[in-house]
């Protein structure tokens, strides 16, 4: 179980001197339209929502063989794209973090002004667009990724100083590869990364990679191994995490030993067992599991069955968990770091900076010596 003091003190440590550390982070962006899919509506009153997955789609079934009308009602227009809600929250931590990708082009869309200030945006072409259905228990995205498609390292190299670009990359004690799946180019684009700012280089296993691959169900299952191979190729280089929720673990799973995975627990074992990876992360909404060096460790998280906003909730995890790795947490300690960023993400709609997520986490720990569970 991770020591909530040792972590208290690493933020406290944050809160007094800063970080000096840099990350780069690639590459999908989109403007995210958070919505909410209306069940029932009178006049003027306020309606009331669809509130589960479950129930909508029971609904849309309902409508087979007819047709039906759905009013999405606008919640919040922000920042969208696994790369940018991650960079965005591990900025607010205190990391400065290069962001390449597709925040607008040749001028930056206006919703990424607000990103947080240790966040340098490198943008390379037009943004994408996202509308993202929150329900209690989990989320759809309805993406449009087609400005994305002319996205390639050649193209990203002519828009950027190419040199400083590498920089980036081979520099920063933390390289982030997100979103594989929703980008045309992505294996291309890891590559590049690979080939031009890694491969051949020192081996600087003090740096670290994190690569989370989102929901590749539209990926063939070789498709899926290629870029599982390309982490253990960074992994020569760079002390390399691979992250996931449960419907990314489970396809990959699939596509590493061709049958349906079993439990959680036993499927986030085998994975780590068949790749040559230094960490393998399993984010569920209710606790964390971690695996490295044949080890397992779990981590209960800070799960509200009422969130706020959980689109991005994945992305705040990776960063809160990077975060105390590169604080030199161990990955105990580092798991309930990703939970609380999450956790108070979901909560507030906002990714919290180190003197609020002191305060969320010595509050919790609080009521856990009190006996009185969770928030």
């Amino acid at each position: 179980m991770a020591n909530n003091i040792k972590i208290l003190e690493i933020l406290e440590r944050a809160m007094k001197t800063g970080s000096s550390i840099t990350a780069a982070a690639g590459f999908d962006v989109v403007v995210d339209h958070v919505v909410r899919a209306v069940k029932q509506k009178s006049g003027q009153l306020p309606g009331t929502y669809f509130e589960t997955i479950e129930e909508f789609g029971s609904y849309l079934i309902s409508k087979k063989n007819m047709s039906c009308s759905i009013e999405l009602e606008l919640q919040q227009e922000k920042i969208g794209g696994n790369m940018a809600i991650f960079a965005n929250s591990l900025g607010t931590l205190g990391v400065k973090t290069h962001c390449i990708g597709s925040m607008g082009y040749p001028k930056i869309d206006p919703v990424f002004k607000n990103m947080n200030d240790n966040c340098m945006l490198h943008s390379v072409c037009r943004t994408g667009q996202c509308n993202a259905l929150e329900f209690h228990d989990g989320k759809v995205m309805l993406s449009s990724m087609d400005n994305l498609k002319e996205m390639t390292w050649d193209m990203i190299a002519a828009r950027m100083n190419q040199e400083e670009l590498i920089g980036y990359f081979r520099d920063s004690r933390l390289i982030a590869l997100l979103n594989w799946s929703e980008l045309a180019e992505a294996t291309a684009l890891f590559q590049a990364v690979y080939d031009n700012c890694i491969k051949d280089g020192k081996k600087e296993k003090d740096k670290w990679l994190l690569m989370d691959l989102s929901d590749a169900s539209r990926k063939s299952g070789e498709e899926l191994v290629q870029i599982l191979r390309l982490g253990e190729a960074f992994a020569e280089y760079r002390t390399t995490i691979f992250s996931m929720n449960e419907n990314e673990a489970r396809l990959i799973y699939k596509a590493l030993f061709h049958r349906e995975g079993k439990s959680r627990r036993e499927m986030g074992q085998e994975i780590s067992r068949r790749l040559s990876i230094d960490y393998l992360i399993l984010h569920l909404p209710h606790c964390a599991y971690g695996y490295a060096k044949g080890t397992m460790v779990k981590e209960e998280g800070y799960y509200t069955p009422v969130p706020k906003l959980s689109t991005g909730g994945g992305d705040n995890f990776n960063a809160g968990l990077c975060f105390g790795l590169l604080q030199g947490l161990p990955l105990a300690e580092s798991l309930r770091l990703g939970n609380a960023t999450s956790g108070y993400y979901v909560r507030t709609g906002e990714s919290p900076d180190v003197y609020r997520l002191y305060e969320f986490m010595q509050g919790y720990t609080k009521l856990e010596r009190a006996g009185e569970g969770t928030w």
